[in-house]
């Protein structure tokens, strides 16, 4: 027996269940009474064609619990309304990110049921983007209760806080669009009055018919000419300005060569008038321009995403009052009251409760992390049910969701080697192909057929643009990095998808690294009977006080009596000395410790003489012997070197097998390792976590961290990954692989069709038709074969 199907949602109907509507004279059955109530609220309010109409099942409507609706009027306060929005004159503008849309029907229902306020004058739902443009009435009626509405139908909504980089993109976006639709209009138009022209030539027109066709031509192509077009013109001359041929130039001589020379057959009534090419060229052109610029905004998508979880507004404590503020306005020190279900408004300490939080759009991991006292919650998070007091460390700006996003929009507006270089091909070819122009015309004019000089010039002018010779590159890395981010790897260095394809070693370090770095006590030898094991393992808990090598953290627990240490010395990737009752304490490496064993991870010393030696245990990740097998079937040799002299290093080369590996080794002699590689002439990627590794990073082509690394470690590596697993170093290969294969496609095929195109334009077998949908079809085809990297 099939199972019945919720009526709302399409989720299976648990046995035992009665949730039933009666629609279309039919009983419909429902999952839970949340998809009843949000079915009854869309058939009572008389917008039930959205069952009729949709083509995808809504998402399931899990009714808001009381206290979570009643925190929507947060978005009321003045304050916060005053960041997520625009105000035009009585008027408020505002973009909302919609959770739960599905198709176009979602699209319809969600701007009918908002329609029906009185105070909403305009709304726009875009499906592809789940974001809602709204303008309404603030005073008349509060943003609290739209999103209310809203959920009564089954759909969450949050103010969307797109960055003034996005803002900026929608508005050239809108330019793009006004451009494109005065092209097209305009180039129907004069495409009717040419079809007149050409009966006429061949069955007869009075001189009359034709001299007022033309000229209503000439008329209805000025607006392409005068604003559609102006970005080609404006381009050019910045490049000519600059001495430099960018691909505009030959664009804008081609469009106004066309347009004078039609003119002036105008006005003196003689010649041809080809007003229909200048309209169709520059709206092929424009149509071109705005796939690209579609691209681009599908692959910013993947930053500006992360946008969505920004927190809109905090609940700030002074003496124990609440107020409602902007989240955007905390500064470090100030205290903030977390409710459950909340979004974290920014870095900070948890000073009073408990509860767990879900950080899971920061770091990948779905489980929930339990937050007490002391610990660290991060902005962007979400409270699950315990209600928290939290300290602010950093405001949202400076938090980690928001270097996050930064560091995304700086590798976007990067140009990696590869664009420098196709640039440069496409100015070599502007500056030949205008040569060859200009060579086209002398030798038809004077030696072939004077009268069709102009129209082969201009067919090689059009024919030949590298329009996409330009695009082969900037749409693929634009592309490739959107996709990377979109699978939870930050590249911070556009530069790197140059190198990446090109690496024949990669290094890795082992503790946090191929290890959890989650070390825990194993054994204590003591050499000293003047030391118990707690005496011990409490000295040397102690001084990991300063440290912030993932070891430290195995000692914490034993840390029972503060010592009053002096002269603290760290030495990075070697061990921390201090001064204790007049002598000197020593924990680290047997080297540093003046040991000649090296059979344990972790010594103490008193005076140079060893008094412990403590055996540390470090799970491998599940993940390491799989990735290791994937890169050595992709050709890749392997080596580890870790700061580890002890017996666990052997232990982890025996069980993994790396090409090359180097224990004990010092931050200095990682970069020795890594420049002997280098010297050798091959490109290497270094994988660390810690402070210890930042010298290898300088040393290595590429570097590579995790979130969980060191804040020394994130900033100077050139790709982070986001997720707790360095499985992601596969993806980020991968992904760098087939970058570089769509790059080379294009090239080979904005070349090939240049080199192919010029003969035949030059020999007069190309007409400007042919030409302008040739060099516009082979654009959109580059732009095309770009997106397809934005595909998992």
């Amino acid at each position: 027996m099939s199972t019945e199907r919720c009526f709302h949602c399409n989720e299976p109907v648990p046995a035992g269940l009665n949730f039933t509507l009666s629609f279309d004279g039919q009983s419909r059955a429902f999952c839970c009474v949340g998809c009843q109530a949000v079915a009854d609220t869309i058939i009572s309010s008389a917008l039930a064609d959205y069952y009729r109409f949709r083509t995808e099942p809504a998402s399931k409507a899990d009714a808001l619990p009381e206290h979570l609706l009643s925190e929507l009027s947060s978005f009321d306060a003045a304050e916060v309304l005053a960041d997520v929005s625009q105000q035009q004159g009585e008027l408020t503008e505002i973009e909302l990110s919609v959770s739960g849309i599905s198709c176009a029907a979602c699209a319809w229902l969600i701007e009918k049921q908002l329609r029906q306020l009185t105070a909403v004058q305009q709304v726009n739902v875009n499906s592809a983007t789940a974001r809602c443009h709204l303008s309404w009435n603030a005073e008349q009626t509060p943003l609290s209760t739209i999103l209310q509405s809203l959920a009564k139908i089954g759909y969450q909504a949050s103010p969307f806080v797109a960055d003034q980089e996005e803002q900026q993109f929608k508005t050239e976006l809108n330019r793009f669009l006004k451009r494109l639709a005065v092209a097209g209009i305009m180039t129907m138009q004069v495409m009717m009055l040419a079809v007149a022209l050409y009966f006429g030539d061949y069955t007869g027109i009075e001189a009359s018919h034709q001299g007022y066709l033309r000229w209503i031509s000439l008329i209805l192509t000025l607006p392409v000419v005068l604003y559609a077009a102006l970005p080609f013109v404006k381009s050019a001359w910045r490049g000519i300005k600059a001495r430099q041929m960018n691909m505009d130039v030959p664009v804008s001589l081609a469009i106004y060569y066309t347009f004078f020379a039609s003119a002036y057959a105008t006005v003196f009534n003689t010649g041809e008038v080809y007003f229909e090419s200048v309209c169709m060229f520059t709206f092929l052109l424009q149509l071109g321009k705005f796939f690209e610029y579609r691209a681009r905004a599908r692959a910013r998508d993947a930053t500006s995403n992360l946008l969505k979880i920004m927190p809109v507004s905090a609940t700030l404590l002074n003496d124990t009052e609440q107020q409602i503020v902007s989240a955007r306005r905390l500064n470090g020190g100030d205290v903030i009251l977390i409710k459950p279900g909340e979004t974290i408004a920014a870095d900070g300490e948890v000073t009073l409760g408990s509860s767990s939080a879900d950080e899971s759009m920061l770091t990948g991991e779905y489980a929930p992390v339990a937050k007490r006292i002391g610990d660290t919650v991060l902005a962007g998070s979400v409270n699950h049910d315990g209600l928290l007091q939290v300290k602010v460390t950093q405001p949202l700006a400076a938090s980690r969701l928001g270097q996050i996003i930064q560091l995304q929009q700086r590798t976007l507006s990067q140009k990696p080697a590869v664009l420098e270089k196709t640039d440069r091909l496409a100015r070599y070819f502007v500056e030949r192909l205008l040569l060859i122009a200009a060579a086209t015309f002398v030798l038809w004019y004077v030696w072939l057929d004077t009268d069709r000089a102009f129209w082969v010039t201009l067919s090689v002018l059009v024919a030949t643009c590298p329009c996409a010779l330009s695009l082969a590159a900037p749409t693929a890395v634009t592309c490739a990095l959107a996709n990377l981010n979109r699978r939870g790897i930050l590249i911070k260095n556009a530069g790197v998808l140059d190198v990446l394809p090109q690496l024949s070693y990669i290094v890795f370090d082992k503790t946090g690294t191929l290890t959890e770095g989650r070390f825990s006590v194993k054994a204590v030898q003591l050499f000293s009977p003047e030391l118990s094991q707690a005496d011990a393992l409490n000295l040397i808990a102690n001084l990991e006080v300063y440290s912030e090598h993932p070891i430290s953290k195995a000692f914490a627990p034993y840390l029972t009596q503060k010592l009053p240490l002096t002269d603290v010395d760290i030495q990075v990737g070697a061990g921390i000395r201090a001064q204790y009752n007049a002598q000197q304490i020593s924990v680290g490496s047997a080297a540093f410790c003046h040991v000649n064993d090296t059979g344990a991870m972790v010594y103490l010393s008193i005076d140079k003489q060893a008094v412990a030696a403590v055996e540390l245990q470090d799970a491998l990740r599940r993940e390491v012997p799989e990735l290791l097998q994937q890169l050595r079937q992709g050709g890749y040799k392997l080596m580890m070197l870790t700061g580890d002299s002890s017996s666990q290093a052997d232990q982890l080369q025996q069980q993994l097998q790396f090409d090359t590996m180097v224990k004990g080794c010092s931050p200095e002699q990682k970069v020795d390792e890594i420049n002997q590689l280098v010297r050798a002439g091959h490109k290497v990627m270094m994988l660390g976590d810690g402070i210890n590794d930042s010298p290898g990073f300088h040393a290595a082509h590429v570097s590579v961290t995790l979130e969980t690394g060191s804040d020394l470690s994130k900033n100077q590596a050139d790709v982070v990954l986001l997720q707790p697993s360095i499985q992601l170093l596969s993806a980020l290969l991968e992904g760098s692989n087939k970058a570089q294969g769509i790059i080379k496609q294009n090239l080979r095929w904005a070349v090939g069709y240049n080199l192919l195109i010029i003969p035949l334009a030059v020999a007069g077998f190309v007409s400007p038709y042919i030409a302008v949908l040739g060099m516009s079809f082979s654009s959109l085809l580059v732009v095309s074969n770009s997106l397809r990297l934005l595909k998992k």
